[in-house]
């Protein structure tokens, strides 16, 4: 199977949400939008409730980029309302309207697609904050309307959580934690954090920020600062480990087609970078790990203007393709689509 990767040049701008045929979801800054088709024009679906000063800043690209003026997780619900998170607010769209959820303790950033819906479609998160001082991070629980806390980390325990994924092969939920060596945890549950699990933790080969699931394995890739990243196979029988084959970065989001999995790394210029590239990369059925694309981090300040980034829909439910959108590096704001050709 080959891979081909195609600018899009009439999604520039958007950042492509949830990705399922008949049923898109898109975001601009703060504005939702709703497609069939994904051919423009676009038709709003929503504003996510924020300061009119943001707003007029964020027109300019890299505004946005330092305010991080972005839609993270986008997920529609069986009941029709959408669930969503933004900057530091974490909300649901009803009736076309935004609504911050109450019960949330403190204002927390939500990494991309690291919110879980389970089989009984609830949505679990935990909070992701810079943390220096590692205070008591928490995972909540949105279900029927109501948010509460189910799990709180005790003071020095992490710095904050990467990303909580469900396992539709076991039901159960993952958690992904960081930074520090202990601080890096991969974790189970089976009764929604009644009780916990820990599948591997004390180093970075164990700092991860998303999962991919096949009925026989767990994949993730490293995200480590300071050695080089891998991209590893988890055996659920086993509980082994085998590193499938070494990448160029930190790996940040995944994502599937089929019995594809793709990955991809950030450019951040950490110690354990090899070239300050973000690139997308292939894991094929038999483990073989293929760069596909890789873009160069742009000009602008790493810390200030975001790190560079490949960001993939919360969802992707079509069987040949997956949009893409580009972050901090050249070509900045563009969107491109990976679809497969046969040989």
């Amino acid at each position: 199977m080959h891979w081909q990767v195609e600018h899009v040049p009439e999604l520039t701008g958007y950042t492509v949400e949830w990705a399922e045929q008949g049923n898109y979801f898109l975001s601009r800054r703060n504005v939702l939008y709703h497609s069939r088709d994904l051919q423009p024009p676009f038709k709003k679906f929503a504003a996510i409730d924020a300061p009119i000063w943001k707003e007029v800043a964020s027109t300019f690209r890299l505004a946005q980029r330092l305010l991080r003026f972005q839609v993270t997780n986008v997920i529609p619900l069986e009941n029709g309302d959408v669930f969503v998170t933004f900057d530091k607010s974490v909300g649901i769209i009803r009736d076309h309207k935004y609504h911050n959820l109450d019960r949330l303790i403190r204002p927390c950033r939500v990494l991309r697609s690291a919110c879980a819906i389970n089989d009984k479609g609830s949505i679990f998160f935990g909070e992701y904050l810079a943390n220096t001082e590692r205070e008591v991070i928490r995972i909540y629980k949105y279900s029927g309307g109501t948010l509460e806390v189910v799990f709180t980390f005790p003071e020095k325990s992490i710095k904050h959580i990467h990303g909580i994924y469900f396992d539709e092969f076991t039901n159960s939920l993952f958690c992904l934690t960081g930074d520090d060596l202990n601080e890096c945890q991969i974790l189970q549950t089976f009764d929604d954090f009644k009780t916990i699990k820990v599948i591997g933790q004390g180093d970075e080969t164990w700092r991860a920020v998303s999962l991919l699931f096949s009925e026989k394995h767990i994949f993730y890739g490293m995200d480590a600062e300071f050695r080089t990243n891998h991209i590893y196979q988890f055996d659920r029988k086993s509980g082994e480990r085998e590193a499938l084959g070494k990448v160029n970065g930190t790996v940040f989001y995944s994502k599937k087609i089929g019995n594809a999995f793709f990955f991809t790394t950030t450019a951040e210029n950490a110690p354990s970078q090899t070239e300050n590239s973000a690139a997308l990369w292939h894991v094929d059925k038999n483990g073989i790990c293929e760069q596909i694309v890789s873009f160069k981090k742009d000009r602008w300040h790493t810390t200030l203007f975001q790190f560079g980034t490949i960001h993939f829909p919360y969802v992707n439910k079509l069987k040949d393709r997956l949009y893409f959108h580009l972050v901090g590096v050249k070509g900045d704001n563009g969107v491109f689509v990976l679809t497969s050709q046969k040989q």
